[in-house]
């Protein structure tokens, strides 16, 4: 039998009995420390969607009574004295020093994306050659235009992201930001936030959607476990 691993926390700091229809999940302890594990039959451990929703439900409903270090899903150890000699023993330190920078914090998720007809308006009303394309049925025309707004969409990108979340960063603790691929995508960032500054983010989220509207629409999720600020992979 195989343990996987789903996230550590203060010992005595959670209740597993008490998590819902989450059933299985235990606390493996070491010097004030407990890893919340379940057993699973198979190692690798596959993601599969039945299996990494699991996994996130057990670390939000651990987050909605106590501080939780999130593991990456598929972190499997072979047995209790594997987990607390490889890990929890070598990484209590750092486990300790994470559980107390994330108390009384969570995570928040800020994506925002444009609205395509909105986009193409902003686009060609700042580009005269790309206006002067717009209805013309030749191939070359149609290719000049579409490679314009795809600039002109990449240039509106470039300006609204900074500015969005240069707004943000006085709300936040911490911010990662990552690289959008989808066309119409502006931005997709995680929010570090204190727990009691939740609902100045949220109205702060809101005046900025009102702001960008109707060219940029932004979607704010939350609250939710630290993945982005705390996820750790075993040494093994």
């Amino acid at each position: 039998m195989t343990l996987l691993v789903h996230g550590v926390v203060a010992d005595h700091s959670v209740d597993t009995s008490a998590m819902g229809d989450i059933a299985d999940v235990y606390t493996v302890s070491a010097g004030g420390i407990a890893a919340l594990v379940s057993d699973v039959r198979d190692e690798p451990v596959l993601p599969s969607r039945a299996m990494m929703l699991r996994h996130a439900n057990v670390l939000e409903a651990a987050a909605a009574t106590t501080t939780v270090v999130p593991m990456r899903f598929g972190v499997a150890v072979p047995s209790r004295d594997a987990l607390r000699d490889e890990f929890l023993h070598p990484a209590q330190a750092q486990l300790t020093e994470a559980l107390s920078y994330l108390r009384g914090r969570s995570e928040w998720r800020l994506r925002g994306d444009y609205v395509e007809n909105e986009a193409i308006r902003a686009v060609l009303a700042n580009d005269r050659r790309a206006a002067s394309l717009r209805g013309r049925r030749d191939t070359d025309a149609k290719m000049e235009l579409g490679e314009r707004i795809v600039q002109g969409v990449s240039g509106l990108r470039d300006r609204d992201t900074p500015e969005v979340l240069g707004h943000l960063r006085e709300h936040v603790v911490e911010l990662v930001s990552r690289d959008v691929t989808e066309p119409l995508a502006c931005l997709d960032a995680s929010l570090l936030v204190d727990d009691e500054g939740q609902e100045a983010l949220e109205r702060h989220v809101e005046q900025l959607a009102e702001r960008f509207a109707p060219r940029l629409q932004l979607r704010l999720v939350g609250p939710l476990p630290p993945y982005s600020f705390a996820a750790m992979e075993t040494t093994r």
